[in-house]
């Protein structure tokens, strides 16, 4: 298998903005590569989000029913929120929490971080474990409509089973949590 360093395989040789947003730009790079051939690289800059695995005291797995237009869909999710500029991922974990199901949380630990998806996107999802939930609501963001419930971790996984759960950081999310207890009964 060949391994090389990424400044060996490409060169940016042309980088223009077509878009330049509130949560993203769009860059168009042009990239040569040692071949000699020039290839077009389409790079959306995305904030950091965080997002958060929030579990009660009874093991039930916080969840939003949330509407996200890109798709046109209500998407089940956990909870989750744009890191804002000079925003530590940690502070936006607890504020997107207080927000979206109003609680803020007596325990939190940073789980990963990760790209989305690195083939054409910046975005870096921090991922958090809250526990020792208290109530604690901050209102909503003007622009979200979302509907907070519980779930058992089983209900989750028959639901990731049946595809009504679909989001790629609550898959994750949920599957790290079911290792995690998996290897806190080995002990």
């Amino acid at each position: 298998m060949l391994v090389c360093s990424s400044h060996f395989l490409r060169n940016i040789i042309g980088q223009k903005y077509q878009y330049r947003g509130r949560v993203l730009n769009l860059r168009i790079d042009t990239v040569l590569f040692p071949s000699g051939a020039e290839k077009i690289r389409e790079v959306v800059e995305h904030k950091a989000a965080a997002a958060i695995l929030a579990v009660d005291k009874d093991g039930s797995i916080h969840m939003v029913s949330q509407y996200r237009h890109a798709i046109d869909k209500d998407v089940l999710e956990i909870p989750a929120g744009i890191v804002e500029s000079g925003e530590d991922p940690l502070e936006t974990a607890v504020r997107e929490l207080q927000e979206e199901i109003g609680c803020k949380p007596g325990k939190i630990e940073k789980v990963s971080e990760f790209y989305s998806s690195p083939g054409y996107s910046t975005e870096k999802i921090y991922l958090y474990y809250a526990t020792d939930l208290e109530q604690s609501k901050l209102p909503e963001d003007d622009d979200e409509y979302l509907s907070s419930s519980k779930f058992t971790p089983q209900k989750i996984s028959a639901m990731i089973d049946s595809g009504e759960v679909n989001d790629g950081k609550t898959i994750m999310a949920y599957f790290w949590y079911v290792s995690r207890k998996a290897a806190e009964e080995c002990r």
